[in-house]
């Protein structure tokens, strides 16, 4: 379906409302705007803080760290950027 909308002074546009609900938008809700070499715009909503969030876990659990193993970590190296550290040190290319 084609809509239009009148571009403003300031380069605004109004998406539409069916367009706002079907992609679930909110006022002040932050939108991804890519364009690719044709010219085409792609409006995306970025994940929120929570899907990063559970992607993160599912990602780490694949890799085998489990909540425990995360907590034990986080303890052994508290003084400073514990997990950075903990990675650099497992994961070092001058091992």
């Amino acid at each position: 379906m084609t809509f239009y909308s009148t571009v403003t002074s300031k380069g605004q546009i109004t998406l539409p409302a069916s367009i706002r609900e079907k992609m679930n938008l909110k006022a002040g809700q932050k939108v991804s705007i890519t364009q690719d070499d044709n010219g085409k715009v792609n409006i995306q909503v970025p994940p929120s803080i929570d899907d990063i969030r559970a992607q993160l876990q599912v990602n780490l659990q694949k890799k085998g760290f489990t909540p425990a193993k995360l907590r034990k970590i986080a303890e052994e190296y508290k003084g400073g950027d514990g997990f950075a550290n903990y990675v650099e040190e497992k994961y070092s290319a001058n091992r």
